[in-house]
């Protein structure tokens, strides 16, 4: 292809999104053998035939030659949708919470950015899905499971039964039982309540892949979803809770006979935002818990508003670290993350037992699994997000390209920020939040840093997937909360003086 024709030919590769998002376990009683008769085979319903050829063209071609491979199949008529969904597959079979979450986290700021900039994303996730097949240990990589599965009305029993001894080849065999036979999308709903047992042992990755999955497979259809049910139960198949779930367990069974009916809305409370905050800033996470329950069951407070104070006090935690520490792959960037992937299982289960569990354990979480270990380890600095910023007079820049220009560079060195590097963060944060008083400024702000997002993500797969998260926060949350959420991500986003990304120096040498 010439210069001229890559360069058409990349600018108009168009997104398709939604397609093939139909739960077809309906057909089941059509003919089809029942789960117990059939044998398992990793083909059976995660690899389309029309997806198989560019899952194994992912598998095989090498790291450093994936841009110009893509880019000519992309010109031989591959669909956003089919290489999304390839994508997908070959990071199911890692064994890698990183690989299988950052697959959404990439689409989702692909659907965001202009149609140019549209693919990008897309061949950061192939590099950084390839760069997890270089490692040398593939001990966790999928492997083929043989022999019969638990029948249609055992699978249920036997599911809960390896959950609780922590039996994952037990576990991986009686998910799939479930996905053939209540549906795909039935199966991995049973995993939101497991998900969200042990937040601090594993910094919030379970509900953050569960999450990312199942977005995942909203949008390129269940039928793909067999290699991430399996690996997503394994992966959630622990016997313990952590240090909060105990107690939340205890809080759900007393509160859950005495909730009203609409417990559950998104109804905001200010007074009560600003109270949780400030005991989650403290790092009390058994208070919290206590004033959470009371609050639905004697206040009349809604769930909406107990999301803004976790929202709030993840974001500070952001704004109050420390140089020196590891803001972008440490522990910090997850307080946002999975807090954000349990809102997500809030709004998509039915039941009152596991949504209250998830809101109390994304707040126990933060409390005490991300802000009480910073704060021990002297990591936070004495600020507060919402008393500093609400203090700003009016004014900032005109444009958003002025807050990214002064931005320091990030990169591999970031968690060794110099102190002067911080303070342009600082002055970027403040003026970011003074930016976004002005109409549709919180808009044009996401826009500006996806895409420098597209040309500078790094290797860390939070580069994309911190963002995707912070900037839904920023509009699930009420307006009010909105400017200080997303002025606190510029500490960790990538502004104009950070390096050109290796996938984009190779795509511009391709085109």
């Amino acid at each position: 292809m010439n210069l001229i024709g890559r360069r058409h030919f990349f600018g108009n590769c168009v997104a398709a999104t939604g397609a093939l998002a139909t739960d077809l376990s309906f057909l089941k009683p059509l003919g089809l053998a029942r789960a117990q008769e059939i044998e398992v085979s990793k083909d059976w319903m995660s690899h389309r035939p029309e997806i198989m050829p560019i899952v194994r063209l992912i598998r095989t071609t090498p790291r450093n030659a994936c841009v110009d491979v893509f880019l000519k199949e992309l010109e031989q008529g591959l669909s956003y949708q089919r290489f999304l969904s390839a994508l997908f597959l070959t990071a199911s079979e890692t064994g890698d919470l990183h690989q299988l979450a950052q697959i959404y986290a990439a689409h989702r700021i692909s659907q965001s950015v202009r149609i140019e900039e549209r693919l990008l994303p897309l061949f950061w996730a192939l590099d950084r899905v390839k760069q997890g097949q270089d490692y040398e240990d593939k001990s966790h990589f999928l492997s083929d499971l043989k022999g019969a599965l638990p029948s249609a009305d055992t699978a249920p029993a036997v599911f809960a039964d390896g959950m609780r001894k922590a039996d994952k080849t037990q576990v991986e065999r009686a998910v799939i039982a479930l996905a053939r036979n209540e549906g795909p999308r039935q199966a991995m709903n049973r995993l939101w309540k497991y998900a969200a047992r042990d937040l601090g042992g594993t910094l919030g990755h379970l509900p953050i892949g569960v999450a990312n999955a199942w977005r995942t497979l909203e949008t390129i259809g269940w039928q793909h979803a067999e290699p991430a049910l399996r690996y997503m139960a394994r992966e959630s198949c622990r016997p313990e809770g952590d240090s909060t779930f105990a107690s939340n367990e205890r809080r759900v069974r007393e509160t859950v006979p005495l909730l009203p009916p609409d417990w559950a809305s998104n109804e905001s409370n200010r007074s009560l935002t600003l109270e949780l905050y400030t005991l989650l800033r403290g790092a009390h996470p058994e208070d919290v818990g206590d004033l959470i329950c009371a609050s639905l069951i004697q206040r009349s407070a809604k769930a909406g508003a107990i999301w803004d104070a976790i929202s709030l006090a993840a974001a500070d935690l952001i704004y109050r670290h420390r140089t020196g520490g590891n803001i972008i792959g440490g522990a910090l960037i997850h307080a946002i993350t999975s807090s954000n992937a349990l809102r997500y299982g809030f709004q998509h289960v039915s039941d009152s037992e596991t949504r209250l569990i998830q809101l109390l354990q994304a707040a126990g979480s933060v409390a005490a699994g991300f802000i009480g270990p910073a704060a021990k380890n002297q990591r936070l600095r004495d600020l507060d997000l919402v008393e500093d910023l609400s203090q700003l007079d009016d004014g900032g820049p005109d444009q958003a390209s002025e807050l990214f220009a002064e931005l320091p560079k990030k990169g591999d060195n970031y968690s060794q920020q110099h102190a002067s590097e911080r303070e342009a963060s600082d002055q970027a944060c403040r003026a970011t939040f003074q930016f976004l008083k002005r109409p549709n400024a919180s808009r044009v702000f996401m826009n500006t840093a996806r895409t420098l997002l597209c040309a500078k993500a790094s290797s860390d797969p939070h580069d994309l997937k911190y963002p995707a998260a912070a900037f839904e926060d920023a509009f699930l949350v009420s307006s009010e909360w909105r400017p200080y959420i997303l002025a606190s991500t510029v500490h960790a986003l990538h502004g104009a003086k950070s390096p050109d990304s290796t996938v984009l120096q190779q795509v511009r040498n391709a085109i």
